[in-house]
């Protein structure tokens, strides 16, 4: 009795250390950082042994100051490379987005999957309840986009292209929860939508029609995303003349197995349905998985491995996933 008090135990300290990590603090969960805005020699962040490497920066806008972690492969600073921009969720951090996308790792390699060069990946670590400039960011608890730095990441991206020569045909972005609500932000506003050839959005709703290429991944029972992909598809849909293509349609998506993992702790083991929607320029791309992990059930970053607790498993890595859609759909 005594050995499963202590596992139990043991658990709960796991979890809650875990989540501890993420959603609780609710602060402002930036890294070091030793470089600043504006950018200098551009240069790659290539590590020991040509592993993956990055660099946190600094840049203030309009009295916002936010850290980037950006990864810039070996041959980028030459110029020519496209650009990723990869936010995060509300109180995460740029670390545990990639534990979720594996940018970084699939934009370093992306020319095995068929680019024409790698990406340049640059991750956010964006505030939330507390704000230098406001002392209370309510928007920020009410979980909306990431409003105070808007003019910020624009600023930012602009610099890093025009520094690194970036080719701004492949340009693309992803929000994963209130970074999607960020990507929605850039892509149903006329004024910002053109910085990016293509986006995706994860655990969150669209709020606009289908204009630019646009890949939704949402997982089921999604409270951030109620209206799930289900809306989305029946109004592109609705023009008709749509061609419809299943990319992968797992026979096994609604026999999903709890699992328990050190890493994850209890996770259902989930699969994946993937469909394209093309009407001329006009493309949908949805990913539904039935991935879950606690506490936010099917809000989680799908993958096909457990090393986070927002991390489910839903045989599929998102990163190759949003890698592969970015390269077929450049501007």
């Amino acid at each position: 009795m005594k050995r499963i008090m202590l596992l139990l135990t043991t658990l709960m300290l796991t979890a809650l250390s875990s989540m501890a990590s993420a959603y609780l603090p609710l602060i402002d969960n930036q890294p070091l950082t030793f470089r600043s805005c504006p950018l200098g020699k551009p240069v790659s962040t290539e590590s020991w042994f040509g592993r993956v490497g990055s660099m946190n920066v600094r840049c203030e806008v309009n009295g916002i100051d936010v850290v980037y972690t950006v990864t810039v492969p070996p041959g980028c600073e030459k110029g020519g490379c496209g650009l990723i921009l990869d936010n995060h969720g509300m109180s995460m951090n740029a670390a545990q987005q990639n534990a979720g996308t594996k940018l970084r790792q699939h934009g370093w390699v992306a020319q095995r999957f068929g680019a024409p060069t790698p990406f340049i990946v640059v991750q956010p670590n964006l505030t939330d309840l507390f704000d230098r400039n406001k002392w209370i960011d309510i928007e920020s608890v009410l979980g909306s986009a990431y409003m105070n730095e808007l003019p910020n990441l624009t600023y930012f991206i602009s610099h890093v292209i025009d520094v690194y020569r970036v080719d701004t045909n492949r340009t693309h972005m992803y929000g994963f929860s209130r970074g999607g609500a960020t990507a929605n932000a850039f892509y149903c506003d006329l004024g910002s939508s053109e910085l990016f050839a293509s986006y995706a959005v994860g655990g969150y709703d669209l709020a606009c029609a289908i204009d630019k290429p646009m890949m939704l991944i949402v997982g089921d029972g999604d409270f951030a995303a109620p209206t799930g992909i289900a809306d989305a598809e029946a109004a592109f849909l609705s023009h008709g003349g749509v061609t419809r293509t299943a990319i992968v349609n797992d026979t096994r998506y609604s026999r999903p197995d709890w699992v328990f993992s050190w890493r994850g702790g209890l996770q259902r083991k989930g699969r994946h349905h993937h469909m394209r929607f093309t009407d001329g320029d006009r493309i949908l791309e949805t990913i539904r998985h039935s991935g879950s992990t606690l506490p936010l059930l099917g809000h989680c970053h799908a993958a096909n491995e457990y090393n986070s607790w927002i991390v489910c498993y839903a045989n599929m890595e998102t990163g190759r996933k949003l890698i592969d859609f970015f390269i077929q759909n450049p501007r």
